[in-house]
């Protein structure tokens, strides 16, 4: 989820509809405090990326905020009401593997695989060895096999990365709709106070004519 949703399941609080005195805070920066976040976060988020993720304050008790409700460097989510269990991650991870991925963003990950993907070196008649439906021969060797889900993986992060780009654009142009709207809805509400300022002259006017008019008939009628 990006940083305009809170990352828990099940969670429906974002910027669009946060209740007054609910924030959407921005995930802890050291080593030690994204253990202890990826502990109390387990099944609890179906994706939790560093940088882009943000937890509401209703996940957070009391005493992780200050006299600002500002939250404390110490605070860790134990509150989850309305949580579903996610299947896709399980946390903590068991091995420093896992771990070491775990600290990585998503667009570290992405960048990694490419890198590593540069380096190595395509196995000879690769193209032979796979089939139109992508599909190994059965006597092709482990590395072409390898060779293969690492090329699916490298493609289905490209896929993402785009579907990511497309969503934070879509954000971003429905943000300055809603934005517009306030300004079109500003601009209508001026416009009313100054046709009713308007309506509010000529009808003064209007009696003032009217005096006149009775005035002028009175003077007529003697």
């Amino acid at each position: 989820m990006s940083h305009t949703h809170c990352a828990i399941q099940g969670c429906k609080i974002s910027i669009f509809n946060k209740p007054i005195g609910v924030y959407l805070h921005s995930c802890p920066v050291t080593h030690e405090m994204r253990n202890k976040w990826l502990h109390a976060l387990r099944h609890k988020c179906a994706v939790l990326d560093w940088t882009k993720s943000r937890i509401c304050s209703k996940h957070f008790e009391n005493k992780y905020f200050d006299a600002q409700r500002k939250l404390k460097e110490n605070a860790i989510p134990t509150m989850f009401p309305n949580a579903t269990k996610s299947q896709k991650y399980d946390y903590p991870c068991k091995d420093k593997v896992d771990i070491g991925l775990n600290k990585l963003t998503q667009a570290e990950l992405v960048n990694d695989i490419k890198n590593n993907l540069l380096r190595l070196k395509e196995p000879s008649n690769f193209d032979k060895m796979v089939s139109d439906d992508l599909k190994c021969r059965s006597d092709a060797p482990v590395e072409v096999q390898q060779w293969l889900l690492i090329k699916k993986q490298n493609h289905l992060n490209t896929r993402l990365v785009e579907l990511l780009g497309q969503n934070k654009r879509h954000v971003e142009i429905l943000q300055k709709n809603m934005e517009d709207s306030r300004t079109s809805k500003k601009t209508l509400s001026q416009n009313i106070d100054t046709y009713k300022y308007i309506v509010k002259c000529l009808q003064e006017k209007l009696v003032n004519l009217e005096e006149q008019i009775e005035i002028l008939t009175a003077v007529e009628s003697r």
